[in-house]
């Protein structure tokens, strides 16, 4: 099997260091077309257009269109999800989706946790996320992505799935063994690029996407004011209650913040790596892309390794008390069997989204201040600085 791989990149080095990289190190038997539309000069003004370009440009039957900023950990396993589109249904699959009851389906490494339910199969859903999206040269030339103003940089891929299912056909996420290394959450004219396909689509609402969801109107009552301005109050208190069993079971320090977009404020340099630890509970990455792999973010090296739970112990052994760690997707019934690993160095735990993730090492000693806002310090607790 033969694929084409195509991005429109702005930043070569970022392109470089990603997606030209892990596919140097590729040498499997899927024979693979590389087209890197360069876009640093402006001269195409929407990624539909750029990416048009290269499903023009391209010689094989499917075409897989990614950002610059992702790591392929396993072109056989891309391959594979690919190999799907053999069954006429699909019109399109991807990396990550969002299903009609709003779950995440597609397993892959975010930043530095890892997100979506696995998908070994096609899981259909409402719409694709743009990190990465499969589909037919023939069909794309047919029906080729959007080059709207209004869908310039986001939602091509939700208007894309949204066109096929219009058209009686399935938009799916699968498996494909990634990490998207972002560095950046681009939102600018987002609710513009929602707005523009919910209205060419009104049939199909509510369209849930990665980023929120299209038509759905909650209760009046949620736009006041006073409650958007407190809003995160609700949050807080209710991860407040998780932060509380961390403390009682680890006795450190908790903080509640989303360290997949602050990860960047920890403590870690060229010199001194992060060692980030994934903890794959329900599977479906660490099978595929769970070898270390060295990616830089910002210029600071992170060495990621991703595991399954009962193979964490020997891997939190294996470190320096000096090393730089943080350790992510684990649940406070995992905590009890950590206790004694943890006793002799300096950890801080964090509460996101139900998850617990631990940060060791002098990063633990000297926290972010802003760990140390309102809405970071659980109720109970006080600052995150030791």
């Amino acid at each position: 099997m033969g694929l084409t791989i195509a991005c429109v990149f702005n930043d070569p080095a970022v392109r470089r260091h990603c997606l030209d990289r892990s596919l140097e190190a590729y040498d499997g038997p899927v024979e693979v077309e590389y087209l890197p539309i360069d876009n640093t000069t402006h001269a195409f003004s929407t990624a539909g257009a750029a990416l048009n370009h290269a499903v023009r440009l391209a010689h094989h039957d499917v075409v897989v269109l990614v950002h610059q900023d992702v790591y392929l950990h396993d072109v056989d396993q891309l391959a594979a999800g690919a190999a799907w589109l053999e069954d006429e249904r699909w019109g399109i699959l991807g990396a990550n989706g969002v299903t009609a009851t709003r779950s995440s389906a597609g397993r892959l490494r975010d930043r530095v946790i890892l997100i979506g339910e696995p998908a070994p199969s096609p899981v259909p859903v409402d719409t694709l996320d743009e990190v990465l999206v499969i589909a037919r040269r023939e069909d794309l030339l047919a029906e080729p992505l959007s080059e709207d103003p209004e869908l310039a940089w986001h939602a091509y891929a939700v208007e894309y799935s949204l066109r096929v299912r219009a058209r009686g056909r399935l938009a799916g996420a699968v498996d494909t063994a990634i990490t998207h290394n972002s560095m950046t959450t681009n939102l600018a004219r987002l609710d513009e690029a929602h707005r523009h396909v919910g209205d060419r689509y009104p049939a199909l609402q509510p369209i849930h996407t990665s980023c929120g969801t299209v038509g759905a109107r909650g209760p009046d009552w949620r736009r006041l004011p006073l409650v958007r301005s407190h809003g995160w109050r609700r949050t807080w208190l209710r991860q407040s209650r998780l932060a509380a069993q961390v403390r009682a079971e680890l006795a450190i320090p908790v903080v509640l913040a989303d360290i997949a977009h602050e990860v960047d404020l920890v403590d870690w340099s060229s010199t001194h790596p992060l060692h980030l630890v994934n903890v794959d509970r329900v599977g479906g990455f660490a099978a595929r892309a769970g070898w270390p792999v060295v990616l830089e973010r910002d210029g600071r090296p992170v060495s990621m390794t991703a595991l399954q739970l009962p193979e964490l112990p020997v891997a939190l052994a294996s470190l320096d008390p000096a090393d730089r760690v943080l350790v992510t997707g684990l649940e406070v019934g995992d905590l009890a069997r950590l206790r004694p690993l943890l006793a002799d160095g300096d950890w801080l735990a964090g509460v996101q989204w139900g998850e617990v993730w631990l940060v060791g090492g002098p990063a633990a000693v000297r926290p972010p201040d802003e760990w140390s806002r309102p809405q970071a310090v659980p109720l109970g607790a006080g600052r995150a600085r030791r």
